[in-house]
């Protein structure tokens, strides 16, 4: 596995306040697959600035998240980590926006940042639950197919 590029998977929430748990709920689909090695999926949690461990080594990052855009419940967005770590327009949150601009703009900073995305869905309900309200639950399948493409992409891209 020398030399190949590593791409790396992290959904990062909360699994105990319902739609904050998207992200994870996503990479626990996205386990369910098989990915060639150098393809590594993460349960980031809330692990806010921890996030650093994953990123300095990757070569490609994906991370999946609840966004509050102000759309419909269930809205799937792809944004790039610049648009969050340098962003103060306040448009597009993270539940843990702090956290994630925090990491991004360290990560910057210190040069660990590779290539990034976030693939965000607008939750529906954030509250004290282990269940996803109905809207994100329909669209998480959508979700997973998103960032299975975008991983497709990226090891074809890398390949060639």
């Amino acid at each position: 596995m020398a030399g190949e590029k590593r791409i790396v998977v992290i959904g990062v929430g909360n699994l105990l306040l319902g739609d904050e748990g998207a992200g994870i709920h996503a990479v626990n689909e996205l386990k369910k697959d098989s990915f060639p090695a150098n393809v590594e999926i993460v349960d980031g949690g809330t692990a806010g600035i921890d996030l650093l461990y994953w990123l300095e080594d990757a070569d490609y990052a994906i991370i999946i998240d609840c966004l509050e855009a102000g759309e419909e419940p269930g809205a799937i967005f792809r944004i790039p980590a610049e648009e969050i770590a340098f962003n103060s327009s306040g448009q597009i949150i993270s539940l843990h926006d702090l956290n994630l601009q925090e990491v991004f703009y360290a990560a910057d900073k210190l040069g660990k940042l590779p290539p990034t995305v976030i693939y965000g869905i607008q939750p529906g309900e954030i509250a004290f639950s282990e269940q996803l309200s109905p809207a994100v639950n329909e669209a998480l399948p959508s979700l997973v197919r998103l960032i299975k493409k975008e991983i497709d992409q990226t090891t074809n891209f890398f390949i060639k």
